[in-house]
């Protein structure tokens, strides 16, 4: 029996069956199997999920023989691509067709339906999460019918698909909206937190993409302000010396010293407050960038880590943190980054930035060494419940404690939602462990 972990090494599962179809009729075959046994089926992508979301111990599908791109569209800035190809793939591709992904989180290593299935997003005011420019969607149902699912077919269908959890049945393809190719030019510098929050709206509608990362304990965070930029040749080339002193700042001293550091205030909490404040002053420095878009886009995430994020209300951001901080200096002793982050509205019946213009908190707790630990409970419990009291919704693809009752008062066309689940699997085959508690 196959065992699978997502990347953090704190979800796992043993599937009794572990497929991976090559074909459109081996995926049916299997499905007609599943639906004779009524067994629980799942997709897993990437096992980048913090989260058990991706999970089954009956049935595992992995789609990564889907891998093709189908169509690239550049006139009508538009491409067509099966369900397991990898957005790290879409970043070396469509620059050749003078196109890129609209925006983008954290990491490049995860599949198209996986970031779309769960809202997945980046850091833009004036951009939504990844769903929003889904343009349509072909769907492999339980029973073995495929069917494509545009807007304007079914409205109501459509925004529910578009961050769908996987429960509506197997992604096959998508059609995805992109833009023309771009750059971003990077400004960083450190920030006041107190000042950050005086003048949060100046910097979320200054530049394209506007991040913040909050070094708790140290009243003070990096200011990521990105603009986009023409399309150029940049030589990013580095000299021999500049290469090893990058080997020794971001690598020794940025990863593993910070590891080791970490593990020791495993044993002395109090260690944290202490590491976060010598990180901001070398992570504080000043600097400017162009590079091509995913590369600045994407960052390292560093080493294992139990995850929490919360998308709140635009105007309830401030309080939020405002309440968040007061709580650490009291209680906790927390690792940096908090990772604050924005987006605009969507239009995804259960994207946690439904109809709102939203402001992303992600908190991260170490595990130094892969080592298991519950010195973040308190403050992660504590962050739950304060997100939640601002009208917070959690990231769906990250743990959080919600259920049923909780969410059908955050979403307004929840029952909506559930009742169109119904119709493509009335027997909850796709409801795994994680999502028992959010639909049952």
């Amino acid at each position: 029996m196959t065992e699978f972990w997502n990347w953090a090494k704190t979800f796992h599962c043993r599937p009794a069956l572990y497929a991976e179809p090559t074909s459109i009729d081996s995926l049916r075959t299997l499905l007609n199997e599943i639906n004779k046994t009524k067994s629980k089926v799942r997709v897993i992508g990437c096992a980048h999920s913090p989260s058990g979301l991706a999970m089954s111990n009956e049935v595992l599908i992995s789609m990564k023989h889907f891998n093709r791109i189908i169509e690239i569209d550049e006139k009508n800035f538009e491409i067509h691509c099966e369900s397991g190809v990898l957005l790290s793939t879409l970043n070396e591709i469509l620059p050749q067709h003078n196109l890129s992904l609209p925006v983008q989180g954290s990491i490049s290593n995860l599949t198209i339906a996986g970031v779309i299935s769960t809202a997945t997003h980046g850091s833009g005011i004036k951009y939504g999460t990844l769903s929003s420019y889904v343009r349509s969607i072909t769907l492999m149902k339980l029973n073995g019918e495929i069917k494509e699912y545009r807007l304007e077919d079914d409205e109501d269908l459509f925004h529910c698909l578009t961050c769908c959890l996987g429960t509506f049945g197997i992604i096959l393809s998508v059609r995805l909206q992109v833009s023309s190719l771009y750059y971003l030019e990077l400004n960083q510098h450190a920030l006041e937190f107190h000042k950050f929050l005086n003048t949060l709206p100046v910097h979320y509608s200054s530049s394209d993409h506007f991040r913040y990362m909050w070094y708790p304990h140290t009243n003070f965070g990096i200011a990521y302000h990105l603009t986009r930029v023409q399309s150029r040749l940049i030589n990013n080339k580095k000299s021999f010396l500049s290469r090893i002193f990058s080997w020794i700042r971001y690598s020794l001293i940025g990863h593993h010293l910070l590891e080791v550091l970490f593990y020791f205030s495993l044993f002395l909490p109090r260690l944290v407050r202490y590491i976060n404040n010598i990180y901001v002053k070398l992570d504080g420095i000043s600097n400017h960038k162009i590079d091509r878009c995913d590369k600045l886009f994407n960052f390292d995430c560093l080493f294992y880590q139990y995850a929490s994020e919360w998308a709140i209300p635009l105007d309830q951001a401030v309080s939020c943190l405002i309440q968040l901080e007061k709580f650490m200096e009291e209680n906790s002793n927390v690792h940096f980054p908090i990772e604050i982050r924005f987006s605009k509205e969507d239009l995804s019946y259960l994207s946690p930035g439904y109809k709102r213009q939203t402001c992303w908190i992600n908190t991260v707790a170490y595990r130094p060494f892969g080592k298991t630990h519950f010195e973040h409970r308190s403050f992660f419990d504590a962050f739950e419940s304060i997100c939640y009291k601002h009208n917070g919704r959690p990231h769906w693809a990250k743990e959080h404690p919600l259920n049923k009752e909780h969410l059908s008062h955050l979403y307004s066309n929840w029952n909506l939602f559930h009742e169109k689940r119904k119709q493509f699997d009335p027997n909850d085959l796709l409801i795994n462990d994680c999502l028992r508690n959010v639909f049952l």
